[in-house]
C-alpha cells in the first residue's frame, strides 16, 4: 500500500488578505447594461444506447438528467445529432447521440447556433 505524505498548512489570520486591495486582486469591471445575456449551453458527453445506460461512459449523461430534473427542463427534443432540452432559465441541456469520439459533430452545431434557439 502507498503511504502518501501529510501535507499540512497552518494559516493564521494575521496573513489572509482582508480586501480586495490587499490581496492586490482587480474585481471584474460591471457588465453594461446593453450586452444580451448569452445562454449556457452544458454538454454531456457520453455514448448512446442502451448498452452503455448506467455505465461509467454515461455518467454526465446521468449528471445532465439530473440537472434537468433538478430545473424542470424537458430533453425531449433532438436537433443537431443531440437530445437537447431548454428551460426557463438561459440554459440548453445536450446529449449528443453519436459516440463520443464523433461528439464534435453535434457539439459544433450546437455551440454556433444554440443561442439562435433561445
Amino acid at each position: 500500500m502507498t503511504q502518501f505524505p501529510n501535507f499540512s498548512t497552518k494559516i493564521s489570520n494575521s496573513s489572509l488578505a482582508n480586501t480586495a486591495e490587499d490581496a492586490q486582486v482587480s474585481l471584474p469591471e460591471p457588465r453594461p447594461q446593453s450586452l444580451p445575456r448569452k445562454p449556457w449551453l452544458i454538454v454531456s458527453l457520453g455514448n448512446p444506447g442502451k448498452k452503455f445506460n448506467g455505465t461509467r461512459h454515461n455518467v454526465v449523461f446521468m449528471m445532465v438528467d439530473a440537472i434537468a430534473k433538478a430545473k424542470g427542463i424537458s430533453i425531449n427534443t433532438v436537433n443537431f445529432k443531440a437530445q437537447i432540452g431548454k428551460g426557463n432559465v438561459p440554459v440548453m441541456l445536450a446529449k449528443p447521440q453519436t459516440f463520443m469520439n464523433s461528439s464534435g459533430e453535434s457539439v459544433s452545431e450546437l455551440s454556433q447556433r444554440a443561442y439562435i434557439m433561445f
